[in-house]
């Protein structure tokens, strides 16, 4: 969807036409009847594996899964399009270490799945490792404090507009502002204030952890007072400070200190030469992570909007960001325009080329904030593509921006969570996607195509930017690089 959403209504996934067959024809001219017999039994798991995810679904795989299933209760799909339903467990990737992680993914095509952090090693692996220190009460132990903006009610960004500060603020605390070798590393710990997505949680605080888990097992009794000799409070985000002081204040300012040398703190060699992309994708995975009750909503969207037998790889995912992104809103309480949105044609053009490139495309994921420019691009979708599967996200709130101070008072009913939970939701539709149609613009499709080169389902992933940024943000959605190109 967008930074929030795609449809209310259940149109789940709307086929026009049956799907194309798929068929795999091998020609063998050898006399051993064994030996063949073994190649076209290899050849047809390795078939249904890739294409169809349905081999996983044994009944001793299934046993397997359930008896590490502890985080998320099992539920069945109730896709309308699920005519063989099949018990597929939206079970955590940190349930089991003894699962392959490739399977557990494979087996998640249309229920809950995201990379782990405590047990998926890498660099998500390492984050969580720097984040949860084995001894917070330490002296050794140093700390970055991340505070809210001054009036903070008022805060208009959105979700990846917070995931990207969160992602900066990190990075300042393990290189401690570009000072690792010399310094060594920080934990990074939120503030305890309001955020504003977070207003009326009845899941928690009214704090970032209302939704996600917190960015560190070190609680603020841990950190030393704003008062404390052993402390620094940052006016500016670009101010210096004495390194050998314990605990360091973030200043208050919206924006955050630029890192230079991202992946000092990881003590890998070469430093410069490690991919962006794979970190930027593993802060903000890291950041992302949801609560129990968060997962289950996802889940539950997730079922209900993916087919079992959508295949990532003839599929293009189409996230329209509209609304309050747009010059000349007036949506109360948004934050101000950023761009000339592009006309839904537009987004259908690129669409058009992308089914030029690959003609075995079926499947195209729809979702947006903004209820009326979904429509309208599903209306287009019928008269120009009435053979694609068009999947939206079942439930979407759509609430019709993406700032996050007064979520709640854009559609009738509609609480916080339940926007926010539409908002994950449609990103983790779009991990299903191999072709992304954006506007890099926006934060929130250049996000979801950047974590879908990176932790998504297809094997590959390609953009057409219609709202073009420059930026070396855009660059990672478009490229899969930081270049900023024209």
């Amino acid at each position: 969807m967008s930074p929030f959403g795609s449809s209310s209504s259940p149109r789940s996934s709307m086929s026009m036409n049956p799907r194309r067959s798929n068929k795999l024809i091998i020609s063998i001219s050898m006399p051993c009847t064994l030996f063949v017999a073994s190649v076209l039994a290899m050849l047809f798991v390795n078939y249904q594996m890739m294409n169809n995810y349905s081999i996983i679904g044994t009944r001793s795989y299934d046993a397997e899964i359930e008896a590490h299933a502890h985080d998320i209760p099992r539920q069945q799909s109730h896709h309308a399009d699920n005519s063989q339903q099949r018990p597929v467990s939206a079970i955590s990737t940190s349930s089991s270490s003894s699962l392959s992680p490739l399977l557990i993914k494979a087996n998640s095509i249309n229920s809950y799945w995201w990379p782990s952090a405590s047990d998926g090693g890498g660099i998500l692996g390492k984050i969580y490792t720097m984040q949860n220190p084995s001894d917070c009460t330490s002296h050794s132990t140093r700390f970055f404090v991340w505070r809210s903006r001054d009036r903070v009610e008022q805060d208009t960004r959105g979700l990846t507009a917070f995931a990207h500060a969160g992602m900066s603020h990190v990075l300042h605390a393990f290189t401690d502002g570009d000072q690792f070798n010399l310094f060594g590393s920080r934990v990074l710990i939120n503030e305890d204030a309001l955020w504003p997505m977070a207003k009326g949680c009845l899941h928690g605080p009214e704090t970032m952890e209302c939704y996600f888990e917190p960015l560190t097992s070190c609680t603020l009794s841990h950190v030393d007072a704003i008062t404390s000799s052993n402390a620094t409070t940052l006016v500016d985000v670009h101010d210096e400070y004495d390194r050998s002081i314990r605990t360091v204040y973030s200043s208050r300012k919206v924006w955050y200190r630029v890192t230079n040398n991202k992946y000092s703190w990881t003590k890998l060699p070469n430093e410069k030469e490690h991919s962006q992309l794979t970190l930027t994708a593993a802060l903000i995975a890291y950041y992302f992570r949801p609560k129990l009750w968060l997962r289950n909503e996802i889940d539950k969207r997730v079922r209900q909007s993916i087919p079992l037998d959508l295949n990532p790889e003839r599929t293009v995912g189409v996230p329209i960001r509209r609304s309050d992104k747009c010059h000349g809103h007036n949506i109360t309480g948004s934050a101000a325009g950023e761009l000339e949105c592009p006309a839904l044609e537009d987004y259908l053009d690129g669409l058009q080329k992308f089914i030029q490139f690959d003609p075995l495309i079926e499947n195209v994921i729809v979702t947006s904030e903004d209820k009326s420019a979904c429509d309208e691009f599903l209306q287009l979708l019928k008269d120009n593509h009435p053979n694609l599967r068009v999947i939206v996200n079942v439930g979407d709130v759509q609430q019709g921006t993406g700032s996050g101070s007064k979520l709640e008072s854009y559609v009738e009913g509609a609480a916080n969570s339940d926007v926010i939970a539409s908002a994950l939701s449609s990103m983790h539709l779009h991990l299903r996607a191999r072709y992304f149609v954006i506007t890099s613009k926006s934060t929130w499709t250049s996000t979801i195509t950047v974590m879908a080169r990176v932790y998504g389902f297809a094997t590959e992933v390609f953009a057409i930017d219609v709202g073009r940024n420059h930026n070396a943000f855009s660059g990672l959605a478009r490229e899969g690089c930081s270049k900023a190109k024209d």
